[in-house]
């Protein structure tokens, strides 16, 4: 069974980050995520694994 505490959306991501949301997509976008780790769920917002969010922070920084 999957945890879905361990999934994030864009908004929830970025105020992780202290990111705009706008910012996180587009990092995102350029960055090669395994199709289990980010994906869409709806207009301007996606769904990110614990994974990704470790991945955008160390991008970020």
């Amino acid at each position: 069974m999957s945890d879905v505490r361990t999934v994030f959306t864009t908004a929830e991501v970025a105020q992780m980050l202290q990111l705009t949301p706008s910012y996180v997509l587009r990092i995102a976008a350029t960055m090669k995520f395994e199709p289990e780790e980010f994906r869409s769920a709806g207009k301007r917002n996606y769904l990110f694994s614990q994974e990704a969010v470790e991945k955008l922070r160390k991008r970020s920084e």
